[in-house]
């Protein structure tokens, strides 16, 4: 490493400087406003550009992390509409049964076949059986026509499937955000260059140039 000017160097290069100055008509009060006007760019722009890195990284974590839990919520919205259809497929097939065995006019068959029915389906059966299926012609063709069978698993799929559309969005969202963090975090690092090469010049007119610029 090398030595430290001494108090006296260090006055010699600044009457240098000042000579240097003054031999180019450019007077030292104006090279002390450049330089302060390059620290206070150089800082703003240092923190700007520190602050819009934290926020691209925030943004792109949060994207991340929504569309995880879209996927997450996708999944679990297919699961749910399976298990809603393997139920509904066991409802129908106790059913059919049930109808088949009155078509036969077996009673004990058609009581066997009802003793397999789910309580949703049984609520859903009395009801129908309630508007004279046999007789009335306005009468629903099935217990499944009716407002009384309910499937809370596929509602709780679409649940599912609106919450992964809205966990999809907001990770589109974020990540346009990050984007336009990285593009600013870009622009302000090539203003830092610009300030930065602009304190290697001595004409004055020039640093002005390039803190204009900046």
């Amino acid at each position: 490493m090398g030595e430290s000017l001494s108090p006296v160097e260090v006055a010699r290069e600044a009457q240098k400087h000042q000579e240097h100055s003054k031999a180019h008509g450019q007077p030292a009060g104006h090279w002390r406003i450049v330089q302060i006007a390059e620290a206070i760019l150089l800082a703003a722009v240092t923190v700007f550009a520190a602050w819009s890195g934290f926020a691209a990284a925030a943004y792109g974590t949060e994207s991340r992390v929504a569309f995880a839990e879209s996927s997450t919520a996708d999944t679990d919205a297919d699961a749910k509409a399976i298990e809603a259809n393997e139920v509904q497929n066991f409802d129908e097939s106790a059913f059919f049964a049930w109808l088949q065995a009155r078509s036969l006019g077996d009673p004990t068959a058609m009581s066997f076949a009802e003793q397999r029915f789910e309580p949703n389906l049984e609520t859903a059966f009395q009801a129908w059986l309630g508007t004279n299926p046999e007789t009335n012609l306005e009468a629903p063709p099935t217990p499944f026509d009716m407002a009384e069978y309910k499937r809370p698993l596929l509602a709780e799929s679409e649940v599912l499937t609106v919450q992964a559309d809205t966990y999809y969005s907001d990770g589109v969202f974020a990540g346009n955000l990050s984007d336009q963090y990285i593009r600013l975090t870009v622009l302000l690092a090539g203003v830092l260059f610009l300030v930065g090469i602009g304190s290697t010049f001595t004409m004055v007119s020039l640093r002005y140039g390039l803190i204009g610029l900046g």
